[in-house]
């Protein structure tokens, strides 16, 4: 009687168990649309995972293609933007779904600086201006595979001196791992043999209801700034810190970005649109953010969705997080140090010497509430 007994209780946990597992299978992308030959190397789309959060990379521009954490349901859903194959990843766009950036993020004011009393022109790609490390970058490089494990990728790059315009050779080692705390970690290391300026990040765009599923208007944001960096019209630096305090720009309590920013659906292209008072039309600004030392690792953001239970926290080491939502449908939080810092002694230095490394971490954890 005990031993039937027994067998039935174990045959109603297996009933129990096993859809609930089904439910968990994360929806990997196949990877067969992203394999191809470049310049003679292999491209291929990698896979890191813990089972609980998994991310997939591939090694040409470091696009992170996909990235799986559950909702409140333990539903899956792709939560990065991302081309259904590497066609849409070799054209040239300032769309920036996902690639590492480099080797200077953000902008760089009439693509012009000065270092050591040498004035260096670099590639214009943004009117007058440089954005995110020029025509080349690190985004349309293939980079060498060091490492491919079930939880980390590391790949490797080489940008020879005067690519777009920057001195130095510059050698980038770029780090995806999936943490302990169910967090995509990015880690960068660079090494040049000429003085040079540096400014590594990553532009992918998240939506913690699942990308195709509605824009981010309804997700709360908390950004640990109290100063963001004035900007022109084009979005590079005057070089005035601007305080938070009673402006859209006052993240340091959760906020709904639709709060600050107006909902532009059903406007035609082109078409004037008024800014009501207390709105933003969007954001594209340089939070420069609260840290407990220059070199302390800490949560500096956190992007949570009511709609799925989602919630993202960021962490990084650097002192600034650029955050742009202009597409509405996504968010990026770009951790790295402020735009046009070479050209402001004011701002953290992006210079690099020969016989220093540049160190970068940042992590983006997921969990559910």
């Amino acid at each position: 009687m005990k031993k039937n007994l027994l067998t039935t209780l174990f045959t109603l946990l297996c009933m129990t168990v096993l859809p609930l597992q089904a439910k968990n299978d994360i929806p990997l992308l196949d990877a067969a649309p992203y394999d191809t030959i470049m310049d003679g190397k292999k491209v291929a789309l990698y896979t890191i995972s813990n089972g609980k959060v998994a991310a997939q990379i591939i090694n040409y521009g470091g696009f992170i293609v996909s990235l799986y954490a559950p909702d409140k349901a333990g539903k899956y859903d792709n939560l990065v933007t991302n081309y259904p194959n590497i066609k849409g990843y070799l054209r040239y766009n300032l769309g920036m779904v996902g690639p590492a950036l480099g080797r200077f993020a953000n902008r760089i004011g009439n693509a012009t600086f000065t270092l050591d009393g040498q004035e260096y022109h670099v590639t214009k790609n943004n009117g007058p201006h440089m954005l995110h490390g020029g025509l080349k970058g690190f985004d349309h490089v293939v980079w060498d595979v060091k490492k491919a494990t079930e939880k980390e990728l590391v790949l490797t790059c080489v940008l020879p001196d005067g690519e777009d315009g920057f001195p130095g050779t510059l050698t980038t080692t770029l780090t995806y791992s999936i943490s302990k705390e169910d967090g995509l970690r990015i880690a960068y290391e660079a090494t040049t043999d000429k003085s040079t300026v540096v400014n590594l990040s990553n532009h992918a765009y998240f939506n913690l209801d699942g990308i195709g599923k509605g824009n981010i208007l309804k997700h709360q944001l908390t950004i640990a700034a109290e100063q963001i960096t004035e900007t022109d019209r084009m979005g590079i630096p005057t070089g005035k810190l601007l305080p938070v305090e009673n402006t859209v720009y006052d993240f340091r309590t959760p906020i709904s970005i639709g709060d600050r920013q107006m909902d532009i659906q059903g406007f035609t292209f082109g078409q004037p649109i008024e800014v009501p008072e207390g709105k933003v039309r969007q954001y594209d600004n340089n939070f420069c953010l609260n840290h407990s030392s220059s070199t302390s690792f800490d949560l500096v953001a956190t992007l949570y969705s009511p709609q799925s239970g989602r919630e993202m926290t960021v962490w990084n080491d650097q002192p600034g997080l650029q955050v742009y939502t202009g597409a509405r449908t996504a968010i990026a939080l770009e951790s790295q140090k402020y735009p046009d810092s070479p050209n402001h002694a004011s701002f953290p230095s992006t210079r690099l010497n020969p016989g220093e490394t540049y160190r970068h971490v940042c992590e983006y954890r997921f969990s559910v509430k």
